[in-house]
């Protein structure tokens, strides 16, 4: 069984990503809140990039011709590729690399004007609520709906269709 171009590059950004996010993590410092902004816009810019890549590719692995569902599924299944490593390596992060790093936030969130102005039952319920936004899973729904979106218009602008259809005996 041969592995797909969408499926071989979104595995090499979801790569990329994860080394770009600890390299910004290891000069910036782990705690370090710009460190998840430069993680922001590598995995935007590298996941919308490598979508028109993918899709460009598949039409040039086609013979020049792509329908538009080719290149839709091409582009969402890169996507799903960088999630999957994402997922992987935020696990890795938080459980191995920095474990204490929620811990590290929630007390930061408890010492801000913002939580001084909370009674203590009200802050409880913030930091448990901000506890559970701290998952493998958090970049999961954005890069699978940037991804979309961007497969939507690539797959638009990278469409022809054959004008000679599969010849058939039926």
């Amino acid at each position: 069984m041969k592995i797909g171009i969408n499926v071989k590059l979104g595995i090499i950004a979801g790569l990329i990503i994860c080394i770009a996010w600890y390299l910004f993590a290891k000069s910036l410092g782990f705690y370090s809140v710009e460190v998840y902004i430069y993680r922001n816009y590598v995995t935007l810019g590298v996941l919308i990039s490598g979508i028109f890549l993918t899709i460009f590719l598949t039409r040039k692995s086609k013979n020049g011709f792509l329908e538009f569902s080719q290149g839709l599924r091409a582009g969402v299944v890169y996507s799903l590729m960088i999630a999957l490593v994402i997922v992987i390596f935020n696990y890795i992060y938080y459980k191995f690399i920095t474990p204490d790093t929620i811990d590290f936030f929630l007390s930061e969130a408890k010492n801000s004007e913002f939580a001084k102005t909370l009674s203590g039952d009200e802050l409880n319920e913030f930091l448990i609520a901000e506890r559970s936004t701290f998952n493998s899973f958090k970049l999961v729904p954005p890069v699978l709906f940037f991804g979309l979106i961007s497969s939507l218009i690539a797959s638009a602008i990278f469409q022809r269709k054959n004008p000679t259809p599969p010849f058939s005996e039926n």
